[in-house]
Parts: structure tokens; C-alpha cells; sequence
């Protein structure tokens, strides 16, 4: 998978499909000159180093990720949890302690990913919190994503989606459940699905913000549990109406002549969703 850029817009082509591109890396002032690569989600950079509302190396920005079900308590939007559970590093694979990780799945390809035990995550969730700046309410979302699993134990969990608009009452989306095989690998290694949908008629206000959640639990036979998490994720603004672009948040570059774009930005004014890696500003 090759590296997203440093600088990542959130815009359409005029008269095509509106898309969100967030980048892994840590921003300066994104650039509004080109229009962006159509670039999902990875999680580049991401080493399991935790999440914090300013994120170091290898961390996630918890302004806009948040991580629940871990014995060592439940992750917060803006809050910092960097150590235990929530930070358990990096790895190809085959890890025994509950955690959050950065597996590497091959070739450098890192997820976000969790090893799920008795105490951690059955169930858990792993949600990420959208803000909607674009100046004009959304109608229709397209949103898809990637399942790692490493299938090395004989139990299978669950990974099921759900949305929501005030991150209370959450809507399920059947069609994307997936579980992991309940008979293990002879020989594990990762594999991957991908899944994807059209959330409708969400009427998405202006300034409001959409919540993305993958759940995991239990789900058959016992022992130990397989590692698993979530890769390239895509969200797509599916109303193909050119808007003009205007400031998503206080860093981005003002003035300038309005562009045919749509502009999604994450909560906390921060453009970036996933590991903002330290060192890396223009």
C-alpha cells in the first residue's frame, strides 16, 4: 500500500462524486489549491502508541477516535490514553495480551487493530467522529472499509457496523455483520475483507457530526481469540453537487478564490483522522 500524503483535502471533481480523504499524517495547513487524490483512510504511521487530543508519534488523534470495552476503562473523544490496553505497540501477529495494536499485516501495511480477550473488547467499539463543515446539510453517505483478521485461535468475534448522529442511539446496519472462523488456521495469516454501504436520508446538518462505529464481541466457541481490526476507510459524500469550499477549520489557508469542493473535516477543527505522526509538518 503506498504512503498518503502529508496534506489531505476533502473535496470532489465538479460534477462527479463527493469525497472525504483523510491522511494518518500530522498536517500543517492544508492546501486548496489541487484537487485530492481520492485517497481512503490507512493507518500509516499508526504503531499502537495510544491516542491523544495532540498526538505524538505513531498515536491516533482522540479528537476523532475513540476506543471502548478495555479493562483499563473506556477510551473519550479529546481524552488521552496512551499506556496498558490502549497502547499495546506494534505487531505482525500472534499476540496473546488484550489490546489495542498497530499490526503490521504485511509489507508495512498497518491497521488498526485489536486483540480481543475475556477483559478486553466482548464486547468493545472502535468509533470515529465525523464533522460535517461543508455549509449545506448531507443527505447520503457512502461509507466502506477493510477487515483484517488473523485467524490463529478456535474462536470466532464479531465486527458489526452501526452509525449515529449524536453518538446515543446508534443504527445497525446489518448487511455489514462479519465474524471471524470459529475453527483457526493450521497455518494463520492475514486476511482481508472489505465492506461497504450507502447510509440514506441521514440529513447530516451543517456543523453536525456523524459517528462511525465497529463493534466487536463473542460469538462462538472458546479459548482464545483471533486478532482483527480495520483498514482504508472511505467515507463519500454520495450527493453529487458541486459546493464551494470554505474554511474547515483555523489552519487552513484563508481567502483565496471559492473552489468547486466539499469540505468534511474531523471534530476538534483538526482536517486529519488517524495517527498524526510527529516530525512530519510542511
Amino acid at each position: 500500500m503506498s504512503k498518503m500524503p502529508q496534506n489531505c483535502l476533502y473535496g470532489i471533481r465538479a460534477l462527479a462524486a463527493l469525497f472525504l480523504c483523510t491522511s494518518l499524517l500530522l498536517l500543517a495547513t492544508p492546501s486548496l489549491a489541487d484537487t485530492p487524490p481520492l485517497t481512503p483512510v490507512d493507518f500509516t504511521g499508526f504503531t499502537g502508541a495510544g491516542f491523544a487530543p495532540s498526538p505524538a508519534a505513531g498515536q491516533l488523534d482522540s479528537d476523532s477516535w475513540r476506543v471502548t470495552g478495555l479493562s483499563d476503562g473506556a477510551g473519550s473523544f479529546g481524552g488521552t490514553h496512551t499506556s496498558g490496553d490502549f497502547a499495546r505497540g506494534p505487531s505482525t501477529g500472534g499476540v496473546t495480551t488484550g489490546g489495542v495494536y498497530g499490526f503490521d499485516v504485511g509489507s508495512g501495511n498497518r491497521i488498526l487493530g485489536v486483540q480481543p480477550t475475556g477483559d478486553d473488547f466482548t464486547p468493545g467499539t472502535i468509533t470515529l467522529k465525523i464533522q460535517n463543515t461543508t455549509g449545506a446539510m448531507i443527505a447520503n453517505l457512502y461509507v466502506s472499509y477493510t477487515i483484517w483478521t488473523y485467524n490463529d485461535q478456535g474462536r470466532s468475534n464479531s465486527l458489526n457496523f452501526s452509525y449515529s448522529l449524536d453518538d446515543s442511539s446508534y443504527t445497525s446496519v446489518a448487511a455489514l455483520n462479519f465474524t471471524t472462523p470459529q475453527a483457526a488456521d493450521g497455518s494463520p495469516a492475514w486476511t482481508n475483507t472489505a465492506r461497504s454501504t450507502t447510509l440514506t436520508g441521514i440529513n447530516l446538518a451543517d456543523n453536525a457530526s456523524v459517528y462511525l462505529r465497529w463493534t466487536g464481541d463473542d460469538v462462538g466457541g472458546s479459548g482464545s481469540r483471533d486478532e482483527y481490526g480495520i483498514d482504508d476507510v472511505e467515507v463519500r459524500v454520495s450527493d453529487a453537487t458541486a459546493l464551494t469550499l470554505r474554511a474547515m477549520d483555523a489552519r487552513t489557508a484563508g481567502g483565496g478564490a471559492a473552489l468547486p469542493l466539499l469540505a468534511l473535516t474531523l471534530a476538534g477543527g483538526v482536517a486529519a483522522a488517524g495517527a498524526r505522526v510527529a516530525g512530519r509538518r510542511r
